[in-house]
């Protein structure tokens, strides 16, 4: 090579999953198996940043570019190894939240802040809620739920849980939930299966992705 010249770039295959497998040992994915291969510890991550970092490749498949598509959909499945949670939730974002070029309605009624907290904490905590419920029909309810995920399609966030009294998963506008409190009870050993359940009925939805009206 002549003095000067600066050296081609080349990334191999073997090259780029090294790079994003320590990216998501950098960012805290995972149980500890890829940290584990280094000297040093790779602190847990901030639950709400490998949240969006979970957003952020679920959503990468329609921004347009392929290659970023491609390595997103590799990092989520070398989740599904060491972060089986993080793969699955990934999985359900693709299908369920915001994409970048979706069709925006003029006016979306915003979620009470305070109910959003509340479902956030619960989430993490694996605890069931109650609370009120007005359908699109007008329709009341009382529902007791396992709350797995907040999703943000262009209506509005969406909480996606298994409801007690409908014995299956549905959605919920948050917006249209009232008198939100926590209820005793820790679902942590059974959210891996909930969410895979969750998934599974997703994917084999026929029509467009989207939980059925909560009834």
């Amino acid at each position: 090579m002549r003095p000067g010249r600066s050296r081609p770039l080349t990334l191999t295959r073997r090259a780029l999953g090294t790079r994003f497998a320590g990216a998501a040992a950098a960012i805290g994915f995972g149980n500890g198996t890829a940290a584990s291969a280094m000297q040093d510890p790779v602190p847990v991550l901030n639950p709400d940043l490998r949240d969006a970092a979970l957003r952020g490749l679920a959503l990468a498949g329609y921004r347009g570019d392929p290659v970023t598509a491609a390595a997103a959909n590799a990092a989520i499945e070398r989740l599904s190894e060491s972060d089986p949670e993080g793969a699955l939730l990934a999985r359900i974002y693709q299908m369920l939240d915001v994409r970048p070029a979706q069709y925006q309605p003029e006016y979306v009624p915003e979620a009470a802040a305070a109910d959003l907290a509340t479902l956030h904490a619960a989430i993490r905590a694996c605890q069931p809620v109650a609370f009120g419920y007005t359908d699109l029909s007008g329709n009341k309810t009382t529902r007791t739920v396992l709350p797995l995920a907040l999703v943000h399609p262009p209506q509005g966030v969406k909480l996606l849980a298994r409801c007690e009294e409908r014995k299956d998963f549905r959605q919920f506008f948050v917006r249209a939930i009232r008198d939100l409190g926590l209820r005793a009870g820790n679902f942590t050993e059974e959210r891996l299966a909930l969410l895979e359940g969750l998934l599974e009925k997703e994917a084999g939805r026929s029509r467009p992705p989207g939980f059925p009206a909560a009834s």
